[in-house]
């Protein structure tokens, strides 16, 4: 968390106590003028000064350093950031300030602009099936030739020229006729926009659930208990596809060399009775999944974290992650897992205690867009648009099955090593485009000796100039540029 927010919290947390800077400057052995400084960010406050000021305060230290204020100035910022809103006099920084000023006004901005972002992909997507949907151009069409027919016979049937009955008969049959037809077509017309396999879907119901792994760190230790317990009752020797296959299948002899892929889906199906309840009660009340299609996805998510705690158990998964210094293809053969499910286990190595490296973690499809996203402290992931192009995620479509691997400096300073592979989601079909995604990891590049995919890298030559995303990058003359920057 930058300085400016971390000023913030202490002096919320201040006045929260009913503490005066005096009183708390006592209790924590400061100068009342260097807390001044302190709370108006014109002075750092040091890992065990932080800590001083939190005991004084009776808080926990993560309290005044935590992660979702700072992910929430972020999001803010990437608001500022959208060429809709047109905010080219609001600093992007300024969003610190809101952000630590008053975090709730944040917060509902946050939602609203989540809400408006929710109803103009939805208006954006319905006026383009209106113009593109074969049935719905047909079934106007098919109006307006009913409309066009009983309106001439109408005219006809009005008009001043007196007509035989066979002709009045005739027109009179023509209107009942269309009429009837008229009422089908309209009928058929409201059916289709009734179905509700057919309306428009939100379009942040993801986003919903990326809050909610954000706001949890992405470590659910009830959930890891949980695992450990099914553990617990396998038979000697037995591994959890094994396992699996036995409760689900009964046993067979080629249970231990089911594919990773099915062998994952299979665990998942394991595990899921056990630990329904207790995902249930995780995101039955959590602030951050307010609808049923969200909480649905949560309960998805979070049992296919519960299979692959199962499956890579927590300690011994860090255990093997330091000692091979995360090499993920040394991790797959380990634990018999894919690419993937290694990729994303390392990134929930956060247990308070006893965490691994801090990873970013981010998948996406070769359009460049992001189908999950966990970020890291200094390393913000786009929530609302495609990542720099230069970041490694995207390069790795180039050469799938190989590591792409960089180091990357943001236009703040901040330095982290970058790597990807482009993975083969399911078996290439002739005639068929393949199924591609890129998944990407990110650590500090301090960290950079403790993860293999630092190797063999030079830092300063393999140093890549990125940002984020364009709007917020500083960076004029880069060539990767797509947008025009918001801060000239």
């Amino acid at each position: 968390m930058s300085s400016t927010l971390r000023g913030w919290k202490i002096r919320n947390a201040r006045l929260a106590g009913g503490l005066s800077q005096a009183d708390l400057a006592r209790r924590t052995g400061l100068s009342a003028p260097y807390l001044n400084l302190i709370e108006r960010n014109k002075r750092r406050a040091s890992p065990a000064i932080l800590g001083r000021i939190a005991d004084a305060l009776g808080v926990e230290s993560s309290e005044l350093d935590g992660e979702a204020d700072r992910r929430l100035s972020e999001e803010i910022g990437e608001i500022i950031a959208d060429p809709v809103l047109d905010s080219t006099q609001i600093s992007a920084g300024s969003a610190e300030d809101l952000v630590g000023r008053d975090p709730g006004w944040a917060e509902l901005i946050r939602r609203l602009y989540r809400a408006y972002r929710d109803q103009r992909q939805s208006v954006l997507a319905l006026a383009d099936r209106l113009n593109h949907d074969p049935f719905l151009g047909e079934s106007v069409h098919r109006l307006l030739t009913h409309v066009t027919s009983i309106r001439s016979s109408a005219e006809i049937l009005a008009g001043q020229m007196p007509l035989d009955p066979a002709d009045r008969d005739r027109f009179l049959s023509i209107v009942t006729s269309d009429g009837a037809k008229l009422s089908d077509a309209a009928r058929s017309l409201l059916s289709f926009f009734d179905d509700a396999s057919i309306r428009v879907r939100s379009a942040t119901t993801m986003e919903h659930v990326d809050a909610f792994i954000f706001e949890t760190n992405n470590y659910f230790g009830s959930l890891e208990m949980a695992a450990a317990e099914i553990r617990a009752g396998f038979r000697p020797g037995e591994t959890p596809h094994m396992a699996a296959q036995r409760s689900l299948e009964g046993a067979t002899e080629d249970a231990g060399r089911i594919p990773s892929n099915r062998g994952f889906q299979s665990v998942r199906r394991m595990v899921s009775p056990t630990v329904e309840g207790e995902i249930a009660r995780i995101v039955s009340s959590h602030p951050a999944l307010p609808s049923a299609e969200a909480r649905e996805l949560a309960r998805s998510a979070l049992t296919s974290y519960a299979a692959a705690a199962v499956l890579m158990p927590y300690d011994d998964f860090l255990q093997a992650a330091g000692a091979c210094r995360y090499d993920l293809d040394a991790l797959c053969a380990r634990f018999g897992v894919s690419y993937e499910q290694a990729a994303h286990r390392i990134a929930t190595l956060r247990k308070p205690g006893a965490e691994g490296v801090r990873f970013a973690y981010m998948r996406s499809d070769p359009s460049g867009f992001v189908t999950k996203r966990l970020p890291l402290s200094g390393l913000p992931l786009p929530r609302y648009g495609t990542a720099c192009p230069l970041w490694v995620i995207y390069g790795a479509f180039q050469s799938p099955g190989a590591t792409v691997r960089s180091f990357g400096e943001l236009p703040g300073g901040e330095q982290f090593l970058f790597f990807a592979r482009a993975v083969e989601k399911t078996p290439a079909v002739v005639g068929h485009p393949r199924h591609l995604l890129s998944i990407m990891l990110a650590c500090s590049a301090a960290d950079a000796a403790h993860v293999v995919y630092g190797d063999g890298l030079d830092r300063k030559a393999a140093m890549v100039p990125v940002g984020t995303i364009c709007r917020l990058c500083a960076r004029l003359e880069c060539g990767a540029r797509q947008e025009a920057p918001l801060i000239a």
